[in-house]
């Protein structure tokens, strides 16, 4: 048999960690781990902007890797920007300061994951890095010299444990403030020179001094809804088309800070129907809409698009595309881009390329995928088994399609989370495989996805610190999507904060009215939780109202109306509950709960109820 040939590259690796981390959870453990994951929200997201990607965030450390190690350092130096006005106002025992190690070196990879000692190099040089500080290799050192303008202290070679020959270490400052991020070392203007300069800026903008230190409001966003674009092919069977590619530009709209947009769930109950501006105002709450179609005729697809202001009735602007084969996605790019225009959105570099399409190697994998993400949405096992046939079907033309790994993620945590498997642990694993591939590609609207089940699938194992990160970093990626703020709502919930758990469900109540029902789950009994047993009851109406035999629903709707008092309602969710499940114990009720007053309330509303 033929030997494997090893896959190599050379990248710059970024590895840190948390100075005094073990001090700090002796002295509080859960204040350490509530701020551990605020400060991981804020500078996570760097990893993606500098154009790396994140490997592992165990614990308190952060691995990364990086193409080039002039974006691993700018974004370790900006991680301890942020770190440093973050901690600006905490006590200084409280403090979280960050050490960084970055080496550039040659790794193994097998795409979810790197090896190699270019990565403990990175981990040794951490180790020896001051709190709040940055240590870098020779080899790193030479890449930035003559790019960055950032202040270099020799240290030396040093002696680094387990690792062979000694290696040669700077540590970095933190950068001139006053100077250009990208201006040459070498450039140093005399100090007669830059008094000068600012003297005559000083004089030059007396005028305006005033009236700059006034910050202008920062313009609310757009909020907007995306109908299911009409299929105009003339067959049925090719809706799952025109449904994704909606799809795809909510979730591209999505990405972009000054757009709100409504969930593609959300729109779904508008396919095929001719709503009215007002019913689309008062069911989403949104100012813009957009509507279109696509038409599939001789190999080519032509796609109208128009967005109009729901308030004034008015059309604001149309617009025809064509194009063949992979040209979809370049017209995809041309829609979105074209709307975030014409409601004078600015987009940065960044929200630009997180935007921008990532079109497979086959035609025919994006089409598989389409119709397997279809099949995904009705949650059933036989459509979830031929969506995971199509998926391995489309990995078969593109291997690296991250879309289709995102897929099949979801697709097996279904297997898991609904028990269609006989160890649900094969699933669970398997959906943890697929969703590293799909990370491992550079795609942001795949690793959103991506995210998102990973984060599901550690609150399903009882990992909340980590699925609370993988939240965080779904949102980051795309801030209106309502399933991370969901799942963000849920974790909050089950760790006892419960205050910040209404405000992410609420948030993901806004972006999809008609939320899951996971998602009205987390929203009702996080209201119950806070004593706010009306609000719960209302949050429940409408879904109980669709699907009244969901067990867990009526079990809060049966406490949360006993607390108020309301017996006749209590009695008859409690009939339903011992209907659809008669062997339904109030003591395992709520104990995945972690604080132990609110498991007893949870029981308590329930043995009121006649439980």
């Amino acid at each position: 048999m033929a030997e494997e040939k090893v896959q190599r590259r050379l990248a710059a690796i970024l590895a840190a960690d948390i100075a005094g981390y073990s001090r700090l959870m002796g002295e509080d453990d859960v204040a350490t781990v509530r701020d551990l994951k605020g400060h991981q929200a804020a500078v996570l997201p760097l990893v993606a902007e500098f154009g790396g990607r994140i490997i592992d965030t165990a614990g308190d450390g952060i691995l990364a890797e990086f193409p080039s190690a002039v974006g691993a350092v700018e974004c370790a130096t900006r991680l301890q920007e942020v770190m440093q006005e973050r901690n600006r106002d905490n006590p200084e025992g409280r403090r979280m300061q960050f050490r960084v190690g970055i080496n550039l070196g040659d790794v193994i990879h097998d795409e979810a994951r790197i090896y190699g000692d270019g990565i403990n190099v990175a981990a040794r040089l951490e180790n020896i890095a001051e709190p709040g500080g940055i240590c870098i290799s020779e080899d790193v050192y030479r890449q930035i010299r003559d790019k960055l303008d950032v202040p270099c202290r020799d240290l030396g070679a040093k002696e680094l444990k387990n690792i062979a020959r000694p290696v040669h270490v700077y540590a970095l400052g933190a950068r001139p403030k006053e100077a250009a991020w990208r201006r040459k070392l070498s450039f140093r203007p005399r100090p007669v020179v830059v008094l000068a300069v600012v003297l005559a800026l000083m004089a030059a903008a007396t005028p305006f001094l005033w009236k700059g230190l006034r910050k202008p409001a920062e313009a609310p966003a757009a909020t907007l809804a995306v109908l299911p674009f009409a299929n105009q092919s003339g067959d049925a069977k090719r809706d799952y088309f025109s449904d994704g590619i909606t799809e795809d530009i909510i979730n591209a709209l999505g990405r972009f800070s000054g757009i709100r947009v409504s969930a593609y769930n959300a729109v779904r109950a508008y396919k095929g129907r001719n709503p009215g501006r007002d019913e689309i105002r008062r069911d989403l709450d949104v100012r813009y809409v957009v509507q279109g179609s696509v038409r599939e005729a001789e190999s080519r697809v032509r796609v109208g698009v128009e967005l109009s202001d729901a308030a004034k009735g008015t059309l604001l602007w149309s617009e025809r595309y064509e194009g063949s084969g992979k040209e979809v996605f370049e017209i995809q790019d041309r829609v979105v881009k074209d709307i975030a225009g014409a409601l004078a959105v600015k987009l940065t570099a960044l929200e630009q390329r997180r935007a921008a399409s990532k079109p497979p190697e086959s035609m025919e994998a994006y089409d598989l995928v389409l119709r397997a993400r279809e099949l995904l949405l009705t949650s059933e096992r036989v459509p979830n088994r031929e969506a995971r046939t199509l998926l391995a079907r489309a990995l078969q033309l593109s291997p690296n399609y991250a879309e289709a790994w995102a897929a099949l993620a979801l697709g097996e945590m279904q297997r898991a989370l609904f028990g269609w498997i006989e160890d649900p642990g094969v699933a669970v694993r398997r959906a943890e495989d697929a969703a590293a591939r799909a990370l491992a590609v550079d795609d942001p609207g795949a690793n959103a996805r991506a995210l998102g089940v990973l984060g599901n699938l550690h609150t399903f194992t009882g990992k909340f610190d980590a699925a609370l990160v993988e939240a965080d970093r779904a949102i980051a990626l795309n801030p209106s999507d309502a399933f991370a703020y969901s799942l963000r709502g849920g974790v909050l919930m089950w760790t006892g904060r419960i205050a910040e758990s209404i405000a992410a469900s609420e948030t993901a109540r806004r972006f999809d009215p008609r939320l899951s029902s996971e998602g009205v789950f987390n929203l009702a009994f996080a209201y119950y939780l806070a004593g706010r047993y009306r609000e719960a009851l209302e949050a429940l109406e409408p879904t109980l109202r669709a699907a009244p035999d969901l067990v867990f629903l009526q079990a809060v709707r049966a406490a949360a109306a006993a607390q108020l008092g309301e017996q006749d309602e209590a009695r008859r969710a409690a009939d339903q509950v011992r209907r659809l499940d008669p062997f339904f114990k109030v003591e395992t009720f709520g104990t995945r709960l972690v604080q132990a007053e609110q498991r007893a309330r949870a029981q308590e509303g329930l043995r009121k109820a006649g439980l």
